[in-house]
């Protein structure tokens, strides 16, 4: 858009400072053609792909090689993603749905790590991502409950408009547990593709909760002490207890018609965090500041971080939260 701006300024220019000669009081010919010319192109500017930037796909494989390298811990997560957008490029042509997704899990499991990777790559420049990937805050975004109509009324119309702008967005809703019940219901014709008027197919839909953390847990808890090793765990495992926690647990999704009516099409359990995902997360960040550390400084890192719960005390109770500030005040200390 801003080169266009420049040729239309361009054009500007040239109509004033250049006064064109009329031919019996109309304007001569070669510079009607340019102002008509700047006026088609400053009208569909906005219309076509190589000026909206509406990117159509992303390389998959790419993803998938930056969740290996950053994203720790999550094997059941990444397994879904992966698969789901993958598939979504071979789905049919009258499947105008997009993707819906619900991350369950506790704090610092990497839920908005994940959304944030995934945009990287769906948008990859800064315009893009601006534009395209939005998200709504739940706590902030819904404060009065006196205004829950016109917030539903202005979350419709603001998802509906940015699809019909480009078809390719991502929509990640944060912290949903902190949304009134009922709200996240508006979106219903749109999740489940029954406003024919958008085309929402390669948009992705994600919903981010703390509902579910403690039956993910338990149901941990009880495959380990069954002898299941953590890559042995599956999605089978959790699903049923990630639909239930979502639609009973307080929160945007509880009671919701949009479990109700199966429009969630992918429930992703976070496995709470042990000591060597904790130790890769260190890593990764120690690299990212092309920095290092010896055992012990890491060693003092770790001791910092809250693990639980009692008695076993396997996991990390924060996650991978914090992690940054600690490693950059001890690469800084005296």
């Amino acid at each position: 858009m801003l080169c266009v701006k420049y040729f239309l300024l361009c054009v500007s220019s040239f109509l004033f400072f250049f006064k064109p000669a009329t031919v019996y009081g109309l304007v001569e010919p070669i510079t009607a053609g340019v102002a008509a010319g700047a006026f088609m192109i400053g009208y569909f500017a906005d219309k076509l792909p190589f000026f909206n930037d509406c990117p159509k796909k992303f390389e998959i494989k790419d993803l998938e090689l930056d969740m290996k390298n950053s994203f720790f811990g999550q094997h059941i997560a990444s397994k879904i993603v992966i698969s789901a957008l993958a598939g979504n490029l071979h789905r049919s042509k009258k499947n105008k749905k997009p993707i819906v997704m619900c991350f369950q899990g506790s704090s610092g499991t990497g839920k908005n790590f994940l959304s944030d990777l995934i945009a990287s790559h769906m948008f990859n420049s800064t315009k893009s991502r601006k534009k395209r990937y939005h998200v709504i805050n739940g706590q902030t975004e819904f404060p009065l409950q006196s205004e829950i109509n016109n917030y539903k009324e202005k979350l419709y119309s603001d998802v509906k408009s940015a699809i019909k702008s480009c078809d390719t967005n991502l929509f990640v809703f944060d912290e949903i547990h902190y949304i009134p019940m009922g709200i996240l219901d508006i979106l219903g014709p749109i999740l489940e593709n029954n406003d024919v008027s958008i085309d929402s197919r390669n948009s992705i839909f994600i919903f981010l909760t703390n509902t579910g953390y403690n039956p993910i847990l338990q149901k941990y808890l009880d495959l380990w002490d069954n002898g299941f090793s953590r890559e042995e765990m599956t999605v089978a495992d959790f699903d049923t207890i990630l639909t239930k926690s979502a639609f009973n647990e307080k929160g945007g999704l509880m009671k919701s018609s949009i479990i109700d009516s199966h429009i969630i099409d992918f429930y992703v359990p976070f496995l709470p965090l042990e000591k060597v995902h904790v130790l890769q997360c260190i890593e990764a960040e120690l690299k990212n500041l092309n920095n290092s550390l010896d055992s012990e400084a890491k060693s003092d890192i770790l001791r910092i971080v809250p693990f639980g719960p009692e008695p076993k005390k396997l996991f990390a109770t924060s996650g991978c939260k914090r992690l940054n500030q600690w490693i950059t005040s001890k690469l800084y200390s005296n």
